[in-house]
């Protein structure tokens, strides 16, 4: 596709921006032409979707009567998202604009309603600011200019939305909240094994089982402490009677009988589903197909369904469409809306969910006619998305979660014993085999007495852990008991840090509170402001308004910087008199004392992080 700009249209802005309408009358033709290319651009990101407002005209106001040419001519960019649009609208935006060093993009805020950058702010604007020259600018079609936008959306979006974040936009800080558990999520599903580790009172424990939860995995949770042992964990002799005869029988750990319910109960996902639980199976899949489709990440549905006219055609996808073809489309050409999900509740209803489904209804009606079901729009293309989303959910495995609470506390050797082996991420299932200390125990045929065959012990070849099974440790970094970590251990899990500061959105969660109930935004943003003064503090980054020497500092690092799980306790107290000050005296003093234990001055240092705690505005 040819050049959008010339090299010489950005000289046009040295040529007469500044200048009135009255001074160079003739300069609204080739401004008002150069303004029309960067309407262009602006164009083909709303055919993709995307919410634009540009300018309306090459001028800027500058008082009554002496319109000057712009400077630069612009044009805002929302996200496509809507949630995020409608939170972000009239407030924070992407840009793209031309002036005389060529086409920028970047991140801004609308000032003129009062959003104003902060030091934080204007930092993520200046390192994100996207400039292309005249000279490459001149090479670009308008297709190319609406691909550079799109790719540094993708590319900036964690920036995005931490811009958005300092003006306090919900939907942003729920995109970060996302991204962060989307990134923990992708290392754990990567190593089967992680670690959560940071300061005490981050939320980690908290985070582990929404993971879990986010993940639509079973989960259990079990806390190592040092009487913790085999037996507990894996599997051991147990005290029976039987009669007035004293015994011990082999009886599973917590783990293996975890590992055990992850093998059996994969079933019930795909069997014995009432209409009503498969109508709720469909929506979650779609709605995971369509955000598949608005990631870039789905193209087309990649099962050929329908035969017409000696031609294999595919549903495919494109700007949010589907559509029947023979190939790719080039443009929207037969593509309709996406199937309304009332159609497949038509379709559960009558009890057309698999291939099989369909063969019968047609042997017994001579025909498939959705339009007699009430489908009267894309009806072929609905009953091919619906057996694609049916295939879908007869395919996916539920995950198992396994979290380990302080796992750090337990002597590890003795806990998992040989398991030291099959817990590794390239040993997950068979492959990881092993005969644990109790393998002899296991009725394996039925040569033994013992042996049930109608239910024989998964295990009774020797014990794995299934591929399906994934396991979350947490452990506070600054515990005495770390040490008991050995190497052979840590190398099987991967480590994810969680500081004080990226958990604080813990606060925001109305779940965190429990039955307390969520205080008002305003007592929210004042334990958010007293937190992050008051970790400045501990790792001496607050502003005292005088230089501290070396001995007076108070000399601890962020892994002891104080979580947002401190101070949820806030609602123990929020119906009495100065909750803060006693949030202060009856949690946070008492572990602050306890930090500096063995450090000179301790009284002044606890003076100074309680003036720091006190703060109500950001220092």
């Amino acid at each position: 596709m040819a050049p959008l700009f010339n090299t010489s249209d950005f000289t046009l802005f040295t040529q007469y921006s500044g200048k009135t309408i009255h001074q160079e009358p003739n300069a609204q033709v080739p401004l008002r032409d150069l303004y029309d290319k960067l309407g262009q651009i602006i164009e083909e990101l709303i055919k993709r979707n995307y919410n634009c407002e540009i300018k309306k005209n090459p001028l800027k106001q500058a008082g009554p009567g002496t319109m000057k040419y712009a400077e630069y001519h612009w044009s805002r960019i929302y996200p496509k998202q809507q949630n995020v649009y409608e939170g972000c609208k009239n407030k924070i935006f992407f840009v793209i604009g031309t002036s005389e060093l060529g086409v920028n993009i970047h991140i801004d805020s609308y000032s003129s309603k009062g959003f104003n950058c902060n030091n934080v702010a204007n930092r993520i604007k200046k390192d994100t600011w996207c400039n292309i020259p005249p000279q490459d600018a001149s090479k670009c079609s308008c297709d190319d200019f609406a691909d550079k936008v799109e790719n540094y959306i993708k590319s900036n979006w964690k920036q995005f939305n931490q811009f958005g974040k300092e003006f306090d936009i919900t939907e942003c800080i729920n995109e970060l909240n996302k991204m962060e558990s989307d990134n923990i999520k992708s290392l754990l599903l990567g190593n089967y094994n992680l670690i959560l580790t940071g300061a005490p009172g981050t939320g980690k424990t908290y985070l582990a089982k929404k993971i879990a939860e986010e993940m639509g995995a079973e989960w259990k949770l079990v806390q190592f402490h040092p009487s913790y042992d085999y037996t507990d964990f894996v599997e051991g002799l147990r005290p029976i009677k039987k009669g007035d005869t004293l015994g011990f029988e082999r009886k599973d750990g917590v783990f293996k009988k975890f590992c055990k319910d992850a093998l059996l109960n994969n079933d019930h996902l795909i069997t014995g589903l009432t209409n009503e639980e498969w109508k709720k199976e469909i929506r979650k899949e779609y709605q995971e197909v369509y955000t598949e489709i608005q990631n870039g990440e789905l193209k087309y549905i990649p099962v050929d369904r329908v035969k017409t006219g000696g031609n294999t055609k595919k549903v495919f996808i494109k700007d949010n469409k589907w559509g029947l073809t023979t190939g790719e489309p080039r443009g929207r050409g037969n593509q309709g809306e996406l199937p309304k999900l009332e159609y497949f509740d038509i379709l559960v209803d009558k009890n057309l969910k698999t291939k099989e489904d369909f063969e019968r209804y047609k042997e017994e009606n001579g025909s498939i006619n959705l339009r007699s079901l009430g489908i009267n729009e894309n009806g072929t293309d609905t009953r091919n998305i619906m057996l694609y989303l049916v295939d879908r959910i007869l395919k996916r495995t539920r995950n198992y979660v396994f979290i380990i609470d302080e796992i750090n506390r337990g002597e590890i050797s003795k806990i998992f014993g040989e398991l030291f082996y099959s817990i590794d991420p390239g040993y997950r299932g068979e492959k990881g085999r092993v005969d644990t200390q109790y393998q002899n125990l296991i009725p394996k045929d039925e040569n033994d007495s013992d042996f049930d065959s109608t239910n024989p012990d998964v295990f009774r070849n020797g014990f794995y852990v299934p591929e399906n099974v994934y396991i979350i440790g947490t452990m506070n970094d600054i515990d005495r008991s770390v040490e008991s970590m050995d190497f052979a251990m840590r190398r099987r899990f991967a480590w994810k840090e969680i500081t004080a500061k990226s958990r604080q959105s813990m606060l925001d969660e109305n779940d965190a509170w429990g039955s307390y109930g969520k205080p008002s935004p305003n007592i929210i943003e004042e334990i958010k402001t007293r937190m992050d003064n008051l970790n400045a503090a501990i790792i001496d980054e607050y502003n005292y308004g005088t230089v501290l020497s070396n001995k007076d500092k108070i000399g601890l690092t962020k892994a002891y910087q104080i979580g947002a799980a401190y101070f949820l306790k806030y609602a123990l107290y929020k119906d009495l008199e100065n909750p803060f000050e006693k949030l202060w005296t009856n949690h946070l003093e008492g572990l602050l004392r306890e930090y500096l234990r063995g450090k000179t001055n301790i009284d002044e240092k606890i003076k100074r992080l309680h003036q720091a705690y006190k703060v109500t505005t950001t220092h």
